[in-house]
Parts: structure tokens; sequence; C-alpha cells
């Protein structure tokens, strides 16, 4: 798919370059064939006048414009009485040419003549009736306007060459953020099937068992369907997670601005932990001692507390510490969550906000969770246009640090 993807965007850029590579060249010749012909016929209007007038006295003084040019005076009725010193033929061979263009009805344009092409212009002389007709051999301006066309179509065709290379170079790199995408995508895909799997297993089994005893009653079932409960509303979590991510994806995931006291929204966040704190035998402290008014989502800055306490609490023995805090700078303020815990190598840091990452998956399945919520936390954070830093010890604990510019307000 990529590669017939490429294909079509390298074709298609090349198609536009020879499009446009055919403009120039037909252009450039078109332009540089006018000015050969308008340099023509100002000198043959130069020479008519002057020899018009009686007043050319050496036609060698053009010669630099042109290597072959000529003038014939003839009386009215087209008869040669007068001509330049340098001619191609003698003057008897000549009477055709000038029988032919008397009896054309233009007075300048263009005439083949024993294998030459002349460019003429034919004036009635100004002191007697009569014509002076000035001829220009083309041959030369031929081979200039023929050797301009192989240089243009060569020059062409070398561009052609480097513009497929170069745009199958471009459609690759313009591809790779696709192809990363791709990849993310059906990685998202295969692991939402994978996490969804097991509970699905598990509630069939449990169903399965209770279906085989149908003559025992709900009250001795119990176990089963409360296992089958826990897994419902595991799969309840991690479809609603993954609907709140593909919503954010195609941008439909949108923040509700408005101002809110962010120390009583942290303050509550960490109250609602302590009886699972004490449950767990872990010392949960904070600071929260400034006042701050912040422009935001309340309920998303709240949901961003919640992953990072309940991450931190999970992942912190009995008898650790976690402690979240609050400080306010002049242009942003500062979100601080610690704990004292298993930690993280420095490895898995770089990945930890990606969907469904593990650091240790055989471990992490016997925690509760989906593997999404560092990835949701992530988003918040961005939608708000603040960024996050993690430092980690192994065997010591982790630290979350979230700044939040306050000109969030100008969402």
């Amino acid at each position: 798919m990529f590669h017939k993807l490429r294909l079509k965007l390298t074709l298609i850029n090349v198609s536009v370059m020879a499009l446009l590579l055919l403009f120039f060249v037909v252009g450039t010749f078109v332009i540089m064939k006018e000015q050969l012909f308008n340099q023509s016929q100002q000198l043959m209007q130069i020479m008519a006048s002057e020899a018009g007038s009686s007043s050319v006295s050496d036609t060698r003084e053009h010669s630099k414009h042109l290597t072959k040019y000529f003038y014939l005076k003839t009386d009215a009725l087209g008869k040669i009485t007068e001509s330049s010193s340098d001619l191609p033929l003698v003057i008897d061979q000549l009477a055709p040419l000038v029988y032919e263009i008397f009896h054309r009805p233009n007075t300048k344009g263009e005439v083949d003549f024993q294998d030459e092409t002349y460019s003429y212009l034919k004036v009635p002389l100004k002191q007697s009736p009569g014509f002076v007709i000035s001829f220009v051999d083309l041959h030369e301006e031929r081979e200039i306007l023929g050797k301009l066309l192989i240089s243009l179509t060569t020059g062409g065709l070398i561009c052609l060459v480097l513009a497929y290379y170069a745009s199958r170079f471009m459609a690759e790199r313009a591809m790779a953020p696709i192809k990363k995408s791709w990849q993310r995508q059906q990685d998202f895909v295969a692991d939402a099937s994978h996490e969804l799997r097991t509970p699905l297993t598990v509630v069939q089994v449990n169903l399965e068992l209770v279906k085989g005893n149908p003559e025992e009653t709900v009250a001795s079932q119990s176990k089963w369907l409360n296992y089958s409960l826990l897994e419902t509303k595991r799969m309840s979590k991690l479809v609603s997670d993954l609907l709140f991510l593909a919503r954010a994806d195609s941008q439909q995931q949108t923040l509700e601005i408005k101002k809110f006291s962010l120390d009583r929204a942290l303050h509550g966040v960490i109250e609602s932990f302590r009886p699972l704190a004490v449950t767990s035998g872990i010392h949960l402290d904070s600071s929260l001692n400034s006042e701050i008014t912040f422009f935001g989502d309340a309920f998303r800055i709240e949901q961003l507390l919640v992953i990072l306490l309940d991450n931190a609490l999970k992942y912190t023995p009995s008898g650790g510490r976690v402690t979240l805090g609050l400080r306010n700078w002049d242009t942003y303020v500062e979100i601080t969550v610690s704990d004292s815990g298993e930690g993280i190598e420095p490895e898995h840091l770089p990945k930890i906000f990606e969907r469904f990452y593990r650091v240790d998956k055989a471990r992490s399945q016997l925690k509760e969770g989906t593997g999404l919520g560092l990835a949701i936390a992530d988003w918040i954070i961005q939608s708000h246009h603040g960024r996050v830093k993690v430092s980690s010890c192994p065997g010591k604990g982790t630290t979350f640090v979230i700044s939040l510019p306050h000109q969030s307000k100008s969402f």
C-alpha cells in the first residue's frame, strides 16, 4: 500500500514538474524566436530605408548583426534595377525570387528559395517608382534556435530525472509520519483487542460455570458473578478510555475552559484518595498553600491528578510516601506528584505515555488498569499547552512535574 502511494506521489510531482518545464521550454523558445525575428525585421527596415533613400554606402557595416543579408531594387513591374554588393546568387538567378514576392499579398514574411529560407521586406521607393526588397538569410537564426531547443530539451530531461529522485526522496520523508501513525494504529487495535480478550474470556468462563450449575442459588454462585461484574467494569473503563482517545485523535474531544480555583480542585482530589492511602499503609502528603485561580478545564485537570495519584499509590509499597505539590510562578503553575515506589528504568521513561505501554507487563497484569491512563494524562497536559517532565530512580521512586501556563485563558 505504501509503495503504491509513494509511487503515486512521485509521479504526480514529476508530472507537475514536467508540465512546468514544458511551459518553460516552449515559452523560452517562442520568446527567443520572436526576438530574433524582430531583430531581423528591424535590420531589414533600416536597410530598406537606407536603400530607398540611396544612402547605403557599404552593406558590410551591418554584418555584425547577421551573416547573410542583401537588398534588391526593382521598378514598378518587378524588374531588378539595382542590388547590394553582397549577393548569395547572381541577379539573373534571383529574378524568380523577386517574381514570387511580387505576387504575394503581404509586404513581409518568409520565403523558401533554393534550399534556403529568407525573411523579406518590400518597401516602395521614395524618389522613383518601384520597390526596394531587403532580405535576411535565416539559416544562422534557425541553427541558433535548433541548438537552443536541444539545450532546453536536454536540460529539461536532466531536471526531470533529478526531480524524480528528489520527489521520491521527499515522498518517502512525507510518508514517514503516515507510516508511523499507521503502525501506531495497528498496534493500538492489536493491544485493544488483547486487553478486551482477557476480561471477555473471564466473563465467559464464569458465566459457563454458573450456567453449568442451574440448581445452585444466586448466593452460592456469587463468587463467579462478582468476578464477571469486576471484569465488566474493567471493560467499561477500557472502552471509555478508548473512546476518549479516539475522540482526542479526531479532535472531537474539547475542553470546557473556565476560571476555577486550582488549589481547591487539587485538594478535593487528594482528599478522595486518603482512604485508599490509609488502607494501603501509604503516607499521602500535600503542599497546597498557594491560592491559585486558573483558566482551564477543571474536570480534566482533576482527571489528570486522579491518573497520576492512582499510579503513584498503585506502585508504592506499604510504608511508602506519595506527595502532591503546587507552586505558582509568574507565567505558569507547577504541579508535582512524587512517590517512593518502584521507580522506572531510564530506557522506559520516553515510552510511558504511549498507549498500552507497560514497563513490566507481567507485573502490570497483577495491578488493575488499562494502560491508557498516562496517554490520557499526556493529552490533557498538551491540550492546556503545558509540558511534563518525568524523573525516576529504580527502587527509589518517580516524580512527575507538570507545568501549565497561565495564558491558558487565551484558548
